[in-house]
């Protein structure tokens, strides 16, 4: 009975997780990476999750054979929107596209989602109403269903997308939810079979009608709240912080979902003893706090491998200590439904607090830092408490609740003053934040104060950061945080998205020299100069960056920029940052949006060349490289128009995925890499990729006589990548 209610919950969980990003992929195409389609998109799952949780509470008072058959008809009568796919529809033009896409979400997946989503406290429920020797405590089926999700998170980028089509992806999800169907019918038959618990002896049965189910208090609801919320939102914050921060390496956001989802199998496995682990993550917290605090402190980027092990150590440990305290606290079998309500109502506040909220509060990824103090606060204080060094030097044994302010204070105040004097010299800030660290984790035997510590210390580094550095200016949206910073002494003003370089500028000059990759002897510069006027007349660049390609324009030539980020337009009007749209000599209008999106509404033919400039992080966007989405760029440029793309990235081999396209549509394709010469790499020049799609050589002009531009190369074993398939995993530089 186990084996197959646990089998249940592993298929039904993974169909969950294969639900999210198939869905997204679905969507992607037809309303781009607008700014209102992610957090919608999450909203609405966390939403359906949330309500198959409280559907499953209600229905618990329902004798649990009456609910399994009602629960038997939600299954199957949200089979009736399968298999999932898109209908022919297209979002509306100009009016908002939230309704439609909330609407489209209900009728695709969100039955399906909502009628899965409520199996897990079912099932676990219905165990215990039996007299099954698992019943007094079936909690262990939780970690089979986050088993499940780990399986489908992972099942996803390896198996299902490189394979399938997004028609033959809906279809396999179909016959894994019959086969989840067929689970849930099995459970059923045999929750039917199965003789009810027994009547509890007639004085347990005399002591319950008196004292009545367990009581709950509030305050024990709201710690079943935080120790879900925490580590949800810390699991997010280390993705970002490592994708954008650190490095941005493709699927890497998938090791840290992982690692949560692994910690929650870990703390409900009926093998592990919850209080052991909570005391091993209560013991193992400090030192891994304190490693994470010093790497955010001093701002560390390198080495890649040891930050990768202190930040997804720290994300390992703090979901250990929190996932083990809610194992731990985890009521009988009369409160189980309630209990999975509010686990999942704390996952989901985690959840929308660094996807929706945080974006729109914070300038830069505060909440990271934020989710470390809270998980040291949510820290059991050890068995015995010794005066630590400060309490001595300060004459307070007491350890009175008004010393963990004045110690966090000093802690912090101390390491801002230090960091401001110490000239931006890395090696005396390491120094100094070294010393910081050292004393706060002297006061590890009191979560409160040492929490509180290393909130002061790094708070104190972010101020200091906004003063001392050369951080022009930042600011943050759905898309990322972007930031300008001086270097050579102010002379060179560069906008970064995390550690991707998206342009740069040397003040005072007039003209505006485009550097970076938009230099003259670049790709993209010599593509502007070389190929013939007519060809070059009217362009349209998606993505805007800084700006720089407006100085690489003809005389006479019209420019449109389409961007999809609005602090990036801020940060590219400003004149104290970038003067490139106000002195270069075109003064291009700037359409806010979706590049994809946007061309849609515009007339065919309308443009001699369209440039595709967009970054999401380190890359080109995928929706902007597939064979539809050439098509379109085809249909609004001239017979004797080109396409030019911007391919410059660390991670991804995107060369084939253009060539594949361009000999399936019988196109011509050109590629350049340029390597800045000392020379040039000293001015600001860095390395890039371009490529030139065109419908015949003859309208490349000099360039097609250019050894230096070569055939993109192909990849005849690939597919070609469509809105219907790609895979991202086939084209990731592994060496």
């Amino acid at each position: 009975m186990t084996v197959l209610f646990s089998l249940a919950l592993l298929v039904s969980a993974a169909l969950l997780f294969l639900l999210e990003p198939m869905v997204g992929k679905f969507v992607l195409p037809l309303l781009g990476s607008s700014p209102e389609v992610w957090p919608t998109t999450v909203l609405f799952f966390q939403a359906v999750l949330l309500a198959g949780y409280a559907f499953a509470h209600v229905t618990s008072r329902l004798p649990a054979r009456r609910q399994a058959v009602l629960q038997l008809v939600v299954i199957l009568g949200a089979a009736a929107v399968l298999p999932i796919g898109v209908p022919d529809s297209a979002p509306p033009a100009s009016a908002n596209p939230i309704p439609w896409l909330v609407a489209l979400l209900a009728t695709t997946a969100g039955l399906p989602f909502f009628a899965l989503a409520a199996l897990g406290p079912m099932l676990q429920r219905w165990l215990a109403g039996t007299r099954h020797r698992a019943a007094r405590d079936p909690y262990f089926l939780f970690a089979a269903s986050n088993g499940g999700s780990l399986l489908g998170l992972l099942a996803y980028p390896l198996v299902l997308e490189p394979q399938l089509s997004l028609g033959g992806q809906g279809g396999a999800w179909s016959i894994v939810y019959a086969l989840a169907f067929v689970l849930v019918l099995a459970s059923a038959a045999l929750l039917w079979i199965q003789p009810a618990a027994r009547p509890v002896p007639t004085e347990e049965a005399t002591s319950a009608a008196v004292t009545g189910p367990e009581r709950i208090d509030w305050r024990r609801r709201l710690l079943w709240l935080a120790l879900a919320a925490v580590p949800s939102s810390l699991m997010l914050g280390t993705s970002t912080y490592l994708t954008r921060d650190v490095s941005p390496i493709p699927l890497l956001w998938v090791v840290p979902l992982a690692l949560y989802l692994l910690t929650f199998v870990v703390a409900f496995s009926p093998w592990t003893n919850a209080e052991r682990l909570t005391v091993l993550g209560r013991r193992l917290l400090p030192g891994a706090a304190i490693l994470m605090t010093y790497t955010l402190v001093i701002g560390a980027q390198k080495p890649l491998a040891v930050l990768l092990l202190i930040h997804l150590g720290g994300l390992a440990i703090v979901g250990l200590l929190c996932h083990g305290r809610l194992a731990a606290a985890r009521p009988g079998t009369d409160r189980l439904t309630e209990f999975y309500l509010w686990v999942a109502l704390g996952g989901a506040l985690g959840g929308a607090f660094n996807a929706l909220l945080s974006p729109l509060v914070f300038p830069g990824l505060v909440e990271y830092p934020l989710a470390i103090v809270a998980a040291c606060l949510l820290r059991p204080s050890p068995p015995k408490k010794r005066p630590d060094l400060l309490e001595v030097l300060l004459h307070d044994p007491r350890a009175t609740r008004a010393m963990d302010y004045v110690v966090a204070l000093l802690i912090g105040g101390a390491l801002a003053a230090a960091l401001v004097a110490s000239g931006e010299s890395p090696a005396i800030e390491s120094a100094v934040a070294g010393l910081a660290c050292g004393l706060a984790f002297n006061l590890f035997r009191r979560p409160i104060r040492f929490a509180l510590a290393l909130g002061a210390m790094l708070m104190a580094a972010s101020i200091v950061d906004a003063i001392v550095d050369d951080v022009l200016d930042r600011d943050r949206s759905f898309f990322g945080v972007s930031r300008v910073v001086a270097g050579d002494d102010g002379a060179l003003h560069q906008l970064y998205s995390g550690t991707t370089l998206h342009g740069a500028q040397r003040v005072g000059r007039r003209p505006p020299e485009p550097l970076g990759y938009y230099g003259p002897s670049s790709p993209s510069g010599q593509a502007f100069a070389r190929l013939p006027a007519a060809a070059a007349r009217n362009v349209a660049a998606v993505g805007l960056g800084t700006g720089s390609l407006a100085c690489l324009q003809r005389p006479g030539t019209r420019l449109t920029y389409y961007e999809i980020d609005p602090a990036v337009v801020r940060i590219a009007r400003d004149p104290r940052l970038f003067t490139f749209l106000r002195d270069c000599p075109v003064r291009p209008p700037i359409v806010t949006g979706d590049g994809r999106r946007s061309l849609e509404r515009e007339p065919k033919g309308s443009f001699s060349l369209v440039a595709v400039d967009a970054f999401s992080s380190d890359a080109i966007p995928l929706h902007l490289i597939t064979r539809e989405a050439i098509e379109l760029y085809l249909s609004r440029i001239a017979q004797g128009g080109s396409l030019l793309f911007h391919l410059t990235n660390r991670y991804l081999r995107l060369e084939p995925v253009l060539g594949n396209i361009a000999g399936e549509l019988d196109l011509v394709c050109r590629i350049r890499t340029h390597v800045p010469t000392d020379v040039e790499e000293k001015r600001g020049y860095q390395k890039s990729t371009w490529a030139l799609l065109t419908r015949r050589p003859a309208n490349l002009g000099a360039i097609r006589l250019d050894r230096r531009w070569t055939p993109c190369a192909t990849d005849p074993s690939a597919r070609t990548w469509t809105d219907d398939y790609s895979n991202p995993l086939a084209v990731i530089k592994w060496g």
